[in-house]
């Protein structure tokens, strides 16, 4: 009775292990998401480097779903969905009982989601309107002005320095009716700082590639893409949060 014992032990142990070692195989190399809040998990995914221009593209497909990642770089580093970049995008479709839907990260109007990183006008005079915290200047909630497009509503947390010009800004509201690039006047100061919109809400994202072998990709991503479908069943828009890619083969192709 107790070799018994012991070889039923023996064989639990070894279809623990052998358990253990196909999880770790079905995951490297691993695609998947949370759509919605339903995880969606690649059954197959392949990536495609393009020896001429270096993009980068993810194709992941699951049951009845397709997901579509493209880059304009394979280099490590954060890559933005909905910009003037448009060879950096995400698309998503699916066929789920019979109803085709499709989805993609466009340039559209909406309330902004991010501002770019860099000035196209840093101003002057801004400190005057300034209270200075930690070496910096803050500046509060400063209206913005379009230069150009046709937004409005949208106000900034402005940051300046001790030379009055403004070094960065932060969403404070994010307004209505403004589209990738649109470029706004900053009020306060000499009411000169501009600043460019990068992407507006219901199209936008990123995808942060984290490890670049130069055989095998890795990073994770998150973006909201806009129903282009036309199919009125379908939502408006499909949001995709909790996104990794790990140790993805990449294809080199012409």
């Amino acid at each position: 009775m107790s070799t018994m014992k012991k070889i039923v032990s023996l064989i639990v142990v070894l279809f623990a292990v052998l358990s253990c070692t196909t999880d770790v195989k079905f995951n490297n190399p691993g695609f998947q998401a949370y759509r919605d809040g339903n995880l969606f998990r690649a059954l197959d995914i392949k990536a495609y480097r393009s020896a001429f221009t270096g993009d980068l593209s993810f194709v992941a497909l699951a049951q009845d779903e397709k997901l579509e990642l493209n880059i304009s770089n394979s280099t490590v580093g954060t890559y933005y969905f909905g910009t003037t970049d448009l060879y950096t995008n995400a698309a998503y479709s699916s066929t789920f009982n019979g109803m085709a839907l499709s989805y993609r990260t466009n340039i559209i109007s909406g309330p902004v989601a991010k501002m770019n990183s860099y000035m196209d006008n840093e101003g002057t005079g801004y400190t005057s309107d300034c209270n200075l915290v930690n070496g910096v200047y803050v500046c509060g909630n400063s209206h913005a002005t379009t230069s150009s497009g046709t937004g409005s509503g949208l106000t900034l947390s402005v940051i300046a320095n001790a030379s009055g010009q403004v070094t960065s800004v932060k969403v404070a509201s994010p307004g209505t009716g403004y589209k990738t690039g649109d470029v706004v006047t900053i009020s306060g100061g000499g009411a000169n700082a501009k600043i460019a919109v990068l992407s507006v809400e219901g199209s936008n994202g990123e995808v942060n590639i984290t490890e670049n072998t130069g055989d095998t990709v890795s990073g994770n991503f998150k973006f909201n893409a806009v129903n282009t479908s036309g199919n009125p069943l379908g939502g408006e828009q499909v949001n995709f949060q909790y996104g990794t890619f790990y140790k993805v083969p990449v294809q080199v192709i012409p």
